[in-house]
């Protein structure tokens, strides 16, 4: 057995662990309307990559795995949080192979049950046994206020004529990042680990999750809807701003802008039509090649870690950047 074949069984094991941990959530029965879909949506079968990230880190720092667990699900329930408002906003059908909560139940009760998630969240990250826990709980609310931040940003950016790279990097640095360096953060905390280290991975996994997000643009355009788990066409039918279409449409006039829109959604149905328009405009090479600088990028962080722990997270970034779905 290869190490990387004994790697990828580690992360089936914990991806284990971890739904038996989520499925065994002390949460009441009553009232229905909150906890049933908050169980829901805990329960939907996901990558865990979170979570993962935060026991890998604190394994690696020395850290016995049932004393990082309840930050690890911290941060897998407040993700879950996330997901059930952005689908909201986006208007998504699917999430995770499934209808999302306010499909299957209904705008109010999918509000109501993320602020629930969002407070459940909270309360598992204070079970955390840590001298380090007044730091965590900040790291923690900071962190849930830049990823608002990046959902506000996101949302601005649909109706902004012009959205640089830089811009877009910036949004899903606070979306999408921070959250993954959250998650590697609260693992080196709770080993108390030095503050060079603790910035370190907050940095790796910001740029580790610009790449992931990069890479899920991408896959919106080249899978489908089953194999993602999720729908696939909002993006384009809302105006979202993706990295391969800020590409796409980088030097077009506000004209050419409306055209190249115009032509996405008349064709909504002929994905092969629209991969060939991203491709004619070089976004989806150049997207391939930002998610490889910033993988390099984030993988030169782990140098200042111990070399388990470094370990442990350059297969993490194979984790991500092999991803297919």
């Amino acid at each position: 057995m290869t190490l990387n074949t004994q790697f990828q069984d580690r992360l089936k094991r914990l991806r284990k662990e971890i739904d038996n941990h989520l499925a065994n959530l002390p949460l009441p029965e009553l009232p229905e309307s909150l906890y049933k879909p908050m169980r829901y949506s805990t329960d939907s079968p996901g990558k865990r990559i979170r979570p993962i990230l935060t026991l890998l880190t604190g394994e690696g720092l020395g850290v016995d795995r049932e004393k990082v667990m309840p930050a690890a699900l911290a941060v897998e329930v407040l993700h879950t949080f996330t997901l059930v408002h952005d689908d909201i906003m986006d208007n998504d059908t699917q999430r995770r192979g499934r209808a999302t909560v306010h499909v299957k139940w209904d705008m109010n009760t999918a509000i109501l049950s993320g602020d629930g998630l969002m407070a459940l969240a909270f309360r598992l990250l204070m079970e955390t046994d840590s001298p380090q826990i007044g730091r965590m709980g900040y790291e923690f609310s900071q962190a849930m206020l830049e990823i608002c931040e990046g959902q506000a940003l996101d949302v601005e950016f649909e109706s902004r004529q012009t959205v640089s790279s830089e811009d877009y990097l910036e949004m899903v640095g606070k979306k999408t990042g921070r959250l993954l360096g959250l998650s590697c953060q609260l693992g080196a905390l709770i080993s108390s680990g030095n503050e060079r280290i603790v910035d370190s991975l907050n940095r790796f996994g910001i740029e580790l999750g610009q790449a992931f997000q990069i890479q899920d643009d991408l896959l919106e355009l080249t899978s489908d809807a089953e194999n993602m788990g999720k729908s696939l066409d909002s993006d384009i039918v809302s105006g979202k701003k993706t990295y391969p279409m800020v590409l796409a449409q980088s030097g077009m006039d506000s004209r050419e802008k409306s055209t190249f829109i115009d032509f996405l959604k008349s064709n909504i149905q002929d994905r092969q039509a629209i991969i060939n328009a991203f491709r004619d405009r070089r976004a989806i090479e150049q997207s391939q090649q930002k998610i490889t600088v910033l993988l390099e990028n984030a993988m030169a962080h782990l140098r200042k870690l111990p070399e388990r722990a470094a370990n442990n997270l350059k297969f993490a970034v194979d984790m991500i950047s092999n991803r297919q779905r």
